[in-house]
């Protein structure tokens, strides 16, 4: 069974996330933008390490796709630091 991109995108933008998550569960194991969007689905909760871990491997399986942004983009705002917010 073949999910659809553009209705995952859809329900993505709409927050409905468990309804996007039951039509990602039809993609095959190694499809890499399925992945890459359960992990934007892990970051719009919160679950930032879940997100990250996602990106990576979807990084790992196409380098070229919306993964790899995702997962620099990731990494730049886990590192951030500024020490003026630590000490008001």
């Amino acid at each position: 069974m073949c999910y659809d991109k553009n209705k995952v995108r859809s329900l993505f933008d709409q927050n409905l996330l468990e309804q996007a998550l039951s039509l990602l569960s039809q993609a095959p194991a190694d499809d890499a933008w399925a992945i890459y969007m359960e992990g934007r689905i892990a970051w719009k909760r919160g679950r930032k390490t879940d997100a990250i871990s996602l990106y990576e491997k979807a990084a790992a399986i196409d380098p070229t796709s919306e993964a790899s942004v995702a997962l620099e983009q990731a990494r730049q705002v886990m590192d951030f630091f500024n020490k003026d917010l630590l000490n008001p």
